[in-house]
């Protein structure tokens, strides 16, 4: 490669990155729920050193970390009890076994796991 085309390449790759639109902080941090927005203040309310793997906080929470807020596996049931379909906090299936994140997807949508098999009519936050 001559000295020229390495320059012209150079040129190019710096005027592509200065025409760049520009990115804050902010806009770079993975929007969370609109029902979260005012609890959870940073990454580190759920992506904790406790349920870090390797090293790297930014794995899926421990249930653990949604259990702290939203109460244990039974008053979610509690909670859940008066819905026209079956409870999806107590499923015979399941029981307590599956993981909060399993359905509920903070910075995705969300999905109904039963679903894989049922076709139930949940709104799921």
């Amino acid at each position: 490669m001559t000295k020229t085309t390495i320059l012209a390449l150079a040129g190019a790759i710096s005027g592509l990155l200065m025409a760049a639109p520009a990115v804050s902080a902010a806009d770079a941090m993975p929007k969370v729920k609109p029902h979260h927005e005012k609890v959870l203040t940073d990454c580190g309310t759920c992506h904790t050193k406790e349920n870090a793997i390797g090293g790297n906080a930014f794995v899926v929470p421990k249930d653990e970390t949604c259990i702290a807020c939203h109460g244990d596996y039974k008053a979610l049931a509690k909670k859940t009890e008066g819905l026209d379909e079956p409870n999806p906090h107590a499923s015979h299936h399941y029981g307590a076994g599956v993981s909060c994140t399993a359905c509920h997807k903070e910075h995705e949508k969300s999905v109904v796991l039963c679903n894989d098999c049922h076709e139930f009519k949940y709104t799921i936050k």
